[in-house]
């Protein structure tokens, strides 16, 4: 790989870390924009490496509790719970912004450091130095000429009879796929729908926020978060008083948790009045997205009568309204931290004022290695697949691997 298109790489990752470095380590778009709050977001590097021990041991593959390196390591979402069952744990990315932010999180106690690596390989660690070499969610963001050569360092890295634990996608996935993967099986299309306070009367194209108590009759749970953007929601058509479709698609509302057979939940859900006075009909139903709404498989709906008045008439008491004159929801106190709000991640002077000089806005790349590849990379650098995990790590769109492989004697 051309050295400055691999310090380019390196540069938009210091800027991730100077501007948003909890999203730059795990990007979910709803926390973009300094959102995360810090408690859940370490919750989920807690709950990573859980995981990845029980999938450890499911594999048996056993590891020598000495020196460990987790590559990529961000601000330490994942270094510092690593840390708990090593007695040395070091945490190393290309940017200086990311390891700045991971020592600053750092509590007394905790058995691991942080270091920045500059470089397309691991040249400053000697060889057989860790008992365990760790990284998720990095290679993926790295050209594959690179990925693989980090990967060979793992393996001249760590000790003989050592572990290599990282995970990288295969290939990408086409919608197709996604959907017959996240389809909800047939049979599960079975909903209750009542309608608490349905607007009797509204203006023209003016919203309004309704309940509805959603309840599960069929024996297959809905879950409430689902890959791919295939989640259940909870939805409104606009009929005409003749029952004809007048608006296909208004509000959506997904589910507040994953609802159980037989379990019922309220969703709150915000609807608009169509554009065109008349009396009209408001339908409620489930949709999972990108899939089949509910009724297409055949379970019922609820319909509600609302006569759309000209916006200049009066509306009659009663009206679910949530437009404008809705008073403003109260702040949320008492919560974690964001990382807009936190500290440790505000960025010092120098590095607001750089940032008016960086062109670009930093990007997430992403690339996949074929599995036959990254086989015979392992074999390559004289290391033994033990297992390589179907993750779901990448997303969706991404077949994505955990490979677990012991290094070999040298």
């Amino acid at each position: 790989m051309d050295l400055g298109k691999f310090r380019t790489l390196a540069r938009n990752w210091e800027a991730l870390g100077d501007t948003d470095p909890l999203f730059g380590v795990l990007s979910d778009p709803t926390k973009h924009g300094g959102k995360w709050e810090i408690e859940e977001f370490f919750a989920s590097g807690r709950a990573h490496v859980a995981k990845l021990l029980r999938s450890l041991a499911d594999a048996r593959a056993t590891f020598v509790p000495g020196a460990c390196l987790d590559f990529g390591s961000g601000v330490g979402r994942l270094t510092i719970p690593l840390s708990e069952s090593f007695s040395r744990t070091v945490g190393v990315d290309v940017a200086a912004s990311m390891v700045d932010a991971a020592r600053r999180f750092l509590r007394p106690g905790d058995l691991c450091e942080f270091v920045v690596n500059r470089d397309p390989d691991l040249r400053q660690f000697s060889a057989a130095t860790f008992d365990v070499v760790h990284s998720c969610l990095v290679l993926q963001h790295i050209p594959p000429e690179v990925s693989l050569r980090y990967i060979g360092e793992f393996f001249r890295i760590a000790k003989p009879g050592g572990l290599v634990v990282f995970q990288l996608p295969a290939r990408t996935r086409s919608e197709a796929e996604i959907s017959a993967a996240h389809a909800l099986p047939d049979g599960a299309h079975r909903a209750r729908f009542t309608i608490r306070n349905p607007p009797r009367t509204l203006r023209t194209s003016e919203s309004a926020t309704i309940t509805v108590t959603v309840g599960n009759e069929s024996a297959v749970p809905w879950p409430h978060d689902i890959p791919g953007g295939r989640h259940i929601c909870l939805a409104n058509h606009w009929l005409r008083d003749d029952g004809t479709m007048l608006i296909q698609d208004d509000g959506r509302a997904m589910l507040p948790r994953t609802i159980g057979p037989g379990e019922q939940a309220d969703v709150t859900l915000t609807v608009q009045a169509p554009s065109e006075a008349g009396s009209h009909i408001l339908e409620v139903d489930l949709v999972q997205e990108h899939i089949c709404w509910f009724a297409q498989k055949g379970s019922p709906t609820a319909r509600e009568s609302v006569a759309v008045v000209d916006a200049g008439e009066t509306v009659a008491s009663g009206s679910a309204n949530a437009g404008p004159n809705s008073p403003p929801s109260l702040a949320k106190n008492g919560l974690p931290l964001s990382a807009a709000s936190d500290a440790r991640l505000r960025p010092s002077l120098f590095k607001r004022l750089l940032r008016r000089f960086r062109r670009g806005t930093p990007t997430f790349e992403m690339h996949v290695v074929p599995r036959v590849d990254v086989e015979r990379a392992i074999a390559d650098s004289g290391g033994t697949l033990i297992r390589a995990i179907d993750d779901n790590a990448a997303g969706a769109r991404w077949l994505s691997y955990t490979y677990v492989c012991r290094v070999g004697d040298r």
